[in-house]
């Protein structure tokens, strides 16, 4: 299953976004931390377009929250990026807008390709590729 189709199954709302993104890092914890948190918050921001039926195509230009999750001593690693694939949880009907960075399946792709984007277009149409 992809990511999009896992997201798109919750019952939790995202929007996927193709853009910048950048976070306040100062303080995160490691890849490996003993004493991590179960979820770690700071500030973040994006730019782009949001994914609508005709791609990639509102812009997005907001602060968001983004929420590093850590399992055990596990911790997510993100890096900033300007061409990014993200998966934004919305809350408060979308007034807040937060990025989920889990250990095990972070909602953010900083080195995405071309494909990737074009696969996450032709699942909104309803078409997702096959997973290889």
């Amino acid at each position: 299953m992809t990511a999009y189709e896992t997201l798109d199954a919750s019952e939790k709302r995202y929007v996927a976004v193709r853009g910048s993104f950048t976070f306040d890092g100062e303080g995160a914890p490691e890849h490996y931390d003993e004493n991590a948190p179960e979820e770690w918050l700071t500030s973040g921001h994006v730019s782009g377009e949001v994914l609508t039926a005709d791609g990639f195509t509102t812009q997005i230009d907001r602060d968001i929250v983004v929420v590093i999750g850590c399992v055990g001593p596990w911790c997510a690693v993100t890096e900033p990026s300007e061409d990014a694939l993200m998966f934004l949880r919305q809350e408060a009907g979308g007034a807040a807008l937060y990025l989920d960075v889990g250990a095990c399946a972070p909602n953010v792709f900083p080195r995405a390709k071309e494909a990737d984007f074009e696969a996450m277009e032709a699942c909104m149409a309803g078409d997702c590729p096959p997973v290889e």
